[in-house]
């Protein structure tokens, strides 16, 4: 993460310890989540990852547990009747294992007045609406939240401020909450290779109720570095300015770095009875062909019958393929250039997932803060539309596929 940001989140929490080895128990509050789960794939080929930041994936004839295992703690200190300090710190798999990496949330909290509150440090990521949560699997009755939405994020946290302000009606309450700051993306290949986001703005605006919420998000950033692979294609085709005027141009609309991302969610859902529907449409865009407009969502539904809830989910990530002869006709493809000409296809098509997923699962609450979930899901992925899932080779070398995934899990928090 940045340096200067983290440097004040370090010292913060070596206050805190410093102050609660001498605190009242009633001030610091200990407590923590988990997920012990299991994943095992019919197919070599296509097998399921959790998000795009992980090499772990399920495995053929076996059991991988690394891709949705977890184990997270998290502090709050009470510094005053209007100060708090919330820590989280979660353990998972990913390329980088270091302090940085495990703090999810970091931040001092004060509430100006009951409706208006204001955070500062490391905040999780709230772009779409299970942001905050997506790695608190007791708080949701799926095994994970839908890799078709959630596994494309590029970030857990980020490092700011925010301000919310939250208004009461007889019927219902309004929350605004507005975002300002900075981080790094947890997409990584066969190393780790952040990208820098920087001016990372966010407004989100929910109405709850006691059976239906609704929630709207919209956020904007820019993307301050490429990774190699995308740098190393644009520079190559900028040398092409000589047998083609418009190589430059192109070049330049290859690389994420400094283009403006947007992402913008619409989330709702309604309780009837013990039914439950609910459902998420996101939208991703950005001014590099790297990263082109991607329309993803999910609809759930799922029904509570005591300790048991039932659900079936769909899910899909759909962004249109990339041919480098139908969007840039100009290209000089010759045998000199032939080899380029995929590589420009495959920065293209990286980021440019294209599956949809039909999921059923059973929920079994077996104590309050411990649940037994089992999930089957059915994913279909559509040619040159694979970056969501485990695989070798060049993502436009993949032809359409099918993958059954097992998923068998205890959630549980303390």
């Amino acid at each position: 993460m940045i340096n200067k940001p983290f440097t004040f989140i370090a010292a913060a929490v070596s206050i805190l310890v410093a102050q609660c080895v001498s605190a009242d128990q009633e001030k610091l509050k200990v407590s923590g989540f988990g997920t012990l789960a299991s994943a095992t794939a019919d197919t070599r080929i296509y097998q399921f990852r959790n998000d795009r930041s992980q090499a772990e994936y399920a495995k053929k004839d076996g059991f991988a547990f690394k891709p949705l295992s977890l184990i997270g703690v998290q502090l709050d200190y009470s510094v005053s009747d209007d100060l708090d300090f919330v820590g989280q710190f979660v353990y998972r798999e990913q390329d980088e294992q270091n302090i940085d990496s495990i703090t999810q949330m970091a931040f001092l909290r004060y509430d100006i007045t009951p409706s208006w509150q204001v955070r500062a440090g490391r905040l999780a990521a709230d772009i779409f609406h299970f942001s905050d949560t997506r790695d608190v699997s007791i708080a949701y009755p799926w095994v994970k939240v839908p890799t078709e939405v959630y596994g494309i994020v590029p970030a857990r946290s980020f490092d700011g401020a925010d301000i919310s302000y939250l208004r009461r009606y007889r019927n219902f309450n309004l929350s605004v909450k507005g975002f300002w700051g900075e981080g790094e993306s947890d997409f990584s290949s066969n190393t780790f290779e952040p990208i820098t986001f920087e001016n990372l703005r966010s407004l989100g605006i929910e109405l709850t109720a006691f059976d239906w919420s609704v929630a709207l998000k919209h956020t904007r950033t820019e993307a301050e570095s490429d990774n190699f692979d995308t740098a190393f294609v644009a520079e190559n085709v900028a040398q092409l300015q000589p047998f083609w005027s418009g190589a430059v141009d192109f070049s330049n609309s290859l690389k994420l770095r400094n283009a403006t991302i947007q992402y913008t969610s619409l989330y709702a859902n309604r309780y009837l009875g013990d039914w439950e529907v609910s459902g998420e449409l996101s939208h991703i865009d950005s001014q590099s062909i790297a990263l082109r407009p991607s329309f993803n969502g999910f609809l759930n539904v799922s029904y509570l019958y005591g300790a048991h809830t039932f659900y079936g989910l769909f899910s899909f990530a759909k962004t249109d393929a990339y041919f480098l002869s139908k969007e840039q006709p100009n290209f000089p493809i010759i045998p000199a250039t032939a080899e380029l000409a995929i590589f420009v296809e495959e920065v293209a098509s990286t980021l440019a997932h294209n599956q949809q997923t039909i999921s059923v699962g059973w929920r079994w609450d077996l104590r309050e803060n411990l649940a037994f979930k089992a999930q089957v899901e059915r994913t279909d992925i559509d040619a040159r539309g694979t970056g969501l899932r485990a695989r070798n080779g060049l993502v436009v070398d993949d032809e359409e596929g099918v993958a059954h995934t097992l998923f068998l899990a205890l959630s549980f928090s303390f």
